[in-house]
């Protein structure tokens, strides 16, 4: 054994000075360098650049023995010893952990500020060190670090030693603390997330674990509070995040069917002082915030949904969302129905898991555009990543049925092996619930105008190889058709819903035109090597990420100064076929089917070619004629108008 006594002073002056030398040897490198009429890498790279570097190498390890020295000095004396059997970085980094769980769970009523600011402090330092955050949490276990939690719940609600921010600050570094140990190697993370919620949620535990539990911290009614704080850090362990959702799963199965429901106990333990960031004035939902976290670390999500089948119906359907207006939920199928890894490895159960939530939500009682709000954003942002399911369904799809995954094929566009089945009698309301806010309605435009253009370049480029093939000229009329279809139904979706910045519905129904056209207008022209195989050179899942409008987009959609659209079917399915018939005809110059050399002059702008958006609305009308003009070769006004309108005027309805 070895025994090691640090003077604080003498140690904390020793790591100033390792620090100065280090900073001296690179500036005055560095001035050498400068200074040097040829090239001195060997200052920056060689023996000298090495010093400096292995200085701050071992600033650590005087870093970690002044840290640990201070916590061991209670008496304030000015040194401490320490006896271990070998003195290494590793096991005085445990010792660290140890002492400053100590530290944490020392914090009482009568803790003065200055020890909170210390603990606080030695906690930010070092709460991103696996090996210490790991050594800190495992002598705290998972029962003294819900204590712990409570403990700064209490103080920070009933007031103690100091500023309430102060107990704030010292929360959050301690979940970001328990976050880093979650993934340090050697951590029990999967066992210690079941555990955390077991002594969180008091039902789950035994008499005995109860009363042990009451005899050390001050639990009051805020279980939920704490737990749903802890689960907002999205950096955990995918083992401990999976622990955490198993163990609170096992609590909701259990108490669905008795006299005292999930719900009802989050409604009575889900307030507290700990920033939840609620301000639905619901109480705090800890599974909720589990949801969200699955929405991050989204192959986790798809392990809890599939490894029992029964959690998809329970959570997407039977369960009430109604303290985060289904935000969590909608947030985790996102994220796990656009994770690129889920549809490498798993696509059909990761396409069934969307087409399953997509039909069963839309048919839960609470889902709708005025309380699922926080849903918004993700269920767009679903919509968007999945819109060719959208638009076949509309065409072809069933009113209803078994939701699942199949193929899906369409021409010009790409094939799919899975891809999720919706259902029209479900898309009405998934469509007014994703367009129900500014950031909703902004991702649908850009699915709906992405993939719209997408089809109108591949259709226009195949053209230009083939320019007198009778079939892509029908083909055209059907993609038109499409494309009528998609924008009537979206066009009155945004119009049927409230949405916060919109002078009215006309105006949000003008902003979402303008964001498609925007949109539209991001799609580049396929290479000539990729027409042909569009499948497997142009089109992947992720296809819709071609188009991102950018932050601000929607709201500066929403201030144009441009007259709202009318209400009016006849009136817009006239202004939309104009919008097709110029888009058209854009297509069909940059494919190269139209010679720029034939295109008047009034088509380009410093040299490039307009977009539809450059077009000021009085003028539509002019501009709409010579795009036909120079279509009519491939297509007749009939053509473009008739297969728009009738298709238009069909969806331009909820569906039914």
């Amino acid at each position: 054994m070895t025994t090691v006594k640090i003077d604080i002073d003498q140690i904390g002056a020793a790591i100033t000075a390792a620090e100065d030398l280090a900073g001296a040897i690179d500036t005055q490198s560095a001035a050498a360098r400068t200074a040097s009429p040829i090239s001195l890498p060997s200052l920056a790279d060689g023996t000298v650049g090495k010093k400096s570097q292995w200085i701050r190498d071992h600033l650590e390890d005087l870093t970690t023995r002044r840290d640990l020295a201070i916590l061991l000095d209670t008496e304030g004396t000015g040194s401490a010893s320490y006896t271990v059997t070998q003195d290494t970085l590793t096991s005085v980094k445990e010792m660290l952990g140890e002492e400053l769980a100590d530290s944490v769970a020392d914090l009482d009523h009568e803790s003065d500020p200055e020890e909170v600011a210390r603990v606080t402090a030695m906690l930010d330092t070092w709460n991103k060190d696996g090996d210490v955050m790991a050594a800190m949490f495992t002598e705290l276990g998972p029962d003294g670090t819900v204590g712990a939690m409570s403990n700064i719940s209490s103080l920070m609600g009933y007031g103690g030693s100091g500023d309430p921010d102060a107990y704030a600050g010292l929360a959050e570094s301690l979940r970001t603390g328990l976050s880093t140990a979650s993934n340090d190697p050697g951590f029990p993370a999967e066992q210690f997330g079941r555990d955390l919620v077991r002594y969180s949620v008091a039902p789950l535990l035994t008499d005995e674990e109860q009363r042990a539990f009451a005899e050390n911290f001050p639990m009051g009614m805020n279980g939920a509070n704490i737990l749903t704080y802890f689960m907002q850090d999205t950096n955990y362990d995918d083992d401990f995040l999976l622990g955490a959702a198993r163990s609170l799963d096992e609590f909701e199965q259990l108490a669905k069917d008795g006299n005292f429901p999930a719900d009802v106990w989050y409604s009575h333990n889900g307030h507290g002082p700990l920033d939840t960031g609620n301000e639905t004035g619901w109480y705090d939902d800890p599974m909720a915030a589990i949801m969200h976290n699955f929405g991050e670390n989204p192959q986790a999500g798809l392990t809890f949904f599939t490894e029992d089948a029964d959690r998809q119906t329970y959570y997407f359907n039977d369960r009430e969302w109604k303290a985060d207006g289904y935000g969590g939920i909608s947030h985790a199928v996102e994220g796990i129905g656009t994770d690129a890894t889920n549809l490498k490895d798993n696509a059909e159960d990761t396409t069934n898991l969307v087409s399953q939530f997509l039909d069963e939500v839309a048919n839960s009682s609470g889902f709708t555009p005025e309380d699922a709000k926080a849903a918004s954003p993700h269920i767009a942002d679903l919509l968007k990543f999945y819109m060719p399911a959208v638009d076949t369904t509309l065409r072809n799809g069933a009113n209803e049925g078994d939701s699942g995954s199949g193929p899906l094929s369409i021409d010009h566009f790409g094939s799919f092996e899975h891809y999720p089945i919706l259902f029209k009698d479900d898309l009405d309301t998934l469509m007014k619930v994703a367009m129900g806010t500014q950031d909703g309605t902004q991702s649908i435009a850009e699915g709906v105008g992405g993939y719209q253009k997408t089809q109108l370049n591949n259709i226009a480029a195949q053209l230009a190889q083939n320019p007198d093939d009778p079939g892509l000229r029908t083909e055209l009329r059907d993609i038109l058709e499409r494309n009528a279809s998609l924008q009537g139904f979206t066009e009155f979706s945004v119009g049927q819903v409230e949405i916060d910045g919109a002078a009215d519905r006309d105006a949000q129904r003008q902003a979402y035109i303008d964001l498609v056209s925007d949109a539209a207008g991001m799609i580049p022209m396929p290479g000539a090597d990729q027409v042909g195989d569009v499948g497997s050179k142009l089109i992947d899942y992720g296809w819709s990420q071609a188009s991102e409008l950018g932050k601000d987009a929607a709201g500066n959609a929403w201030t144009s100064e441009a007259a709202g659209a009318t209400d009016n079917a006849e009136d817009r399915a006239e202004a939309g076929s104009n919008r097709v018939k110029v888009d058209s005809y854009l297509s069909m110059i940059e494919s190269g089917l139209i010679p720029r050399d034939e295109v008047p002059d009034q088509w380009f702008k410093n040299g490039r070619l307009i977009e539809l958006g450059d077009i000021p609305p009085e003028q539509m009308g002019s501009y709409t004629q010579g795009a036909m003009n120079g279509v009519n070769e491939f297509a007749t006004n009939h053509d473009l108008e008739g297969a728009y309108r009738e298709s238009f005027l069909k969806f331009y309805a909820p569906v039914k």
